[in-house]
């Protein structure tokens, strides 16, 4: 059967709105497969060309079903949900033949437009699903109104809109929120982060080009502008001559008892990046709920980083009057370096630092070596060979930060120094209309800690020896962590900062309403929250279903269009009363002419009938003051309920006056 033309055109619109968001995270095969539905559905509404039956479309729904198996296989996550319900959305259209299909078909797109939260949290998806739901409610309310005036649909739909969207405010608030998730639907592959569990030459200068953000942090006051913005990621303490790599598995240690001298405390909102590495302004010295501090001051989540994720950070900054390390100092372990590998580098190093017994001494003679033998810094470093530091210290002297971090701490333990790479971001973009900073993938670094036994892990940047600009600049040229004078700011620079902030500020509290949020805001609300999870739980479902009741009860009156009319809705009762025994009054029949019917037909009801009908026509032909029997007209009629039987006496409450 083929659908009705006038519900095809506002479902598939629906549809492809609600799928917008997926379109860059989709397989290509699964959107030509929904482009190719919807057009056919379109085109057969001119041509007449025959619409798929139950055969065909079982057929097409086992080779959609097929071709997601194909590609995710057995991975269960939110690509794959999302891309079942897209193969699904596209072949809905083609039995769209009864209503009670149409209204499926809107309800799938509904669903569609939830899971655009598992792609972003922004601001901006936010609003396009509003947009998204608007359309979809449009076409919900043309489906079943389809002969109605297009504009008194969008009129209903707008105040079917404002009414949910206050409803929907309190349900967010007030609704109880879990700890842990029922289920955890995971997305695969749609974060990217600078750092892999490796490093190796190469490894970092490939993200140098990324302008992508990789997450942005939140300072309590002003930041901090002393010796570059080095973020602290990840330690990489073994060498297999080719890659660093970070301890496996990693070691813990407890916070520091801290005192507020030097610390320096930020709200980081990090991207997805499928690692349980998290950023922190060197050095963190206090883990987050979720999170682990290890041996190596780096912060190590519970699970991978698969969403957008908001955590505070305690550091003490390299300068600070106290080392991070204070209490802690011992001597740690060598880097181990494989004897055959590079080693030239290795007999270059002991050459360098003959006869030198003091630690510091080699480590300013490893430098003073970068500096001296014309090496330069590049984004376009050559191709490492099977011994890659030699390659770089003896043949190429050409490398990014990765080349010279890696170099440097393999020279220093080759001294019998200890020394580790650490890797992270350096610099960051301030936003002047928000006050934070913004570091992006392309300010991803490497840097060297070597240990001192007077002073425990020092940072030393090798970088900044060949290129000591990139402290005060980002790779892309902009100045690091300083603002311009906002009046120098390109119009499309400020308004792209503006916007920036304003999603800031959105996801912080969106994403950040968790279930201790909640519990902190009710503690503030006089609610104790101490006294076990499943009362508050019950407290809180309550009073969710009061409000919803008050909601529905009240607010669609505040938003009535027009103020109802109490005589005529009387009046009106009064006739469903009688066509219930059956007297129906037609809509060509006057008020006198109905009575007369009544008198005729049923003369037991005519007392009552004839008062009713004289107060509703002196109300609505009298003269002045005749408002005043508006309530006695309401009361009879409230009162009169006619009996079936004709000569029964009618049925009636309280006293009639």
């Amino acid at each position: 059967m083929t659908p009705p033309a006038g519900h095809v055109i506002p479902v598939i619109c629906a549809l492809v709105v609600a799928m917008a968001p997926h379109a860059s995270g989709l397989p290509v095969w699964i959107i030509a497969w929904c482009v190719f539905m919807w057009l056919y559905m379109l085109v057969q509404l001119t041509t007449g060309w025959p619409v798929p039956g139950p055969v065909l479309r079982h057929v097409l729904a086992f080779a959609g079903i097929t071709g997601l198996l194909a590609t995710f296989r057995v991975q269960i996550g939110a690509d794959a949900f999302v891309g079942l319900m897209a193969v699904m959305a596209a072949i809905k259209p083609f039995e769209m033949a009864t209503h009670r299909h149409r209204m499926i078909t809107l309800l799938l797109t509904y669903f569609i437009i939830i899971t655009s939260l598992f792609r972003s949290e922004s601001l901006w998806t936010v609003l396009y699903m509003f947009v998204s739901v608007f359309v979809t409610t449009l076409a919900l309310v043309r489906i079943n109104h389809p002969q109605g005036r297009f504009r008194s649909c969008i009129t209903v739909t707008g105040r079917i809109m404002a009414l949910a969207i206050p409803l929907m405010v309190l349900l967010f608030l007030l609704f109880p929120r879990l700890q842990q998730g029922l289920f955890v639907m995971e997305s695969k592959g749609s974060g990217r982060s600078g750092f892999s569990e490796t490093m190796s030459p190469g490894s970092i200068s490939r993200m140098a080009r990324d302008p992508s953000v990789a997450f942005r942090a939140d300072f309590d006051g002003r930041p901090p502008r002393t010796g570059g913005l080095y973020w602290r990621g990840i330690v990489f303490d073994r060498f297999n001559g080719t890659r660093w790599l970070p301890a496996d598995p990693p070691a813990f240690i407890s916070p520091e008892n801290l005192d507020s001298t030097g610390l320096v405390t930020a709200t980081m909102v990090l991207e997805p990046h499928e690692s349980r590495w998290l950023f922190a302004l060197d050095r963190p010295v206090d883990a987050p709920p979720g999170t682990r501090l290890t041996t190596a001051h780096t912060l190590f989540a519970r699970r991978p980083v698969t969403r957008k994720h908001i955590y505070r950070t305690i550091s003490r900054p390299a300068g600070s009057t106290r080392s991070p390390d204070s209490g802690r100092i011992h001597s740690p372990d060598l880097v181990h370096t494989p004897p055959d590998r590079n080693p030239k580098t290795r007999a270059l190093a002991l050459s360098l630092a003959k006869e030198m017994p003091d630690d510091r001494e080699k480590l300013e003679r490893i430098l003073a070596f970068f500096k001296e033998n014309s090496f330069s810094y590049t984004l376009t470093p050559a191709r490492a060979g099977v011994h890659p530091v030699d390659d770089f210290v003896l043949e190429t002297r050409q490398g990014y930060c990765e080349h010279y971090a890696g170099a440097l701490a393999f020279m220093m333990n080759v001294l019998e120094v200890p020394a580790r790479v650490v890797g992270g971001y350096l610099g960051g973009e301030l936003n002047p209309y928000g006050n934070y900073i913004t570091v992006r993938q392309s300010f991803a670094h490497a840097w060297v800690e070597v240990f001192l036994p007077d002073s425990g892990w020092v940072r030393v940047d090798p970088t900044l020896v060949v290129a000591p600009q990139r402290l005060e600049q980002n790779p892309d040229g902009s100045p690091s962590h300083t603002a311009a004078d906002p009046g120098t700011i390109p119009v499309l620079k400020k308004l792209s900062f503006m916007l920036d902030a304003a999603n800031l500020k959105w996801e912080a509290w969106f994403t950040g309403y968790s279930f201790a949020t909640q519990m902190a805001w009710l503690r503030q609300l006089g609610l104790d929250t101490t006294r076990g999870t499943w009362r508050i739980t019950l407290v809180l479902m309550s009073l969710t279903l009061l409000v919803v009741a008050v909601f529905f009860r009240f607010f669609p009156r505040l938003f009535s269009r027009t103020r109802k009319d109490p005589v005529a809705e009387a009046y009106t009762l009064f006739c469903r009363r009688m066509a219930r025994v059956g007297l129906e009054r037609s809509p060509d029949q006057g008020p006198v002419d109905f009575l007369d019917q009544i008198q005729t037909r049923r003369p037991d009801l005519a007392s009552d009938a004839r008062a009713i009908t004289d107060l509703y026509i002196q109300i609505r032909f009298g003269k002045t003051g005749s408002e005043n029997l508006t309530n006695p007209l309401i009361t009879r009629v409230r009162r009169f309920k006619p009996s079936r039987r004709a000569g029964a006496p009618p049925r009636r409450q309280g006293n009639q006056r």
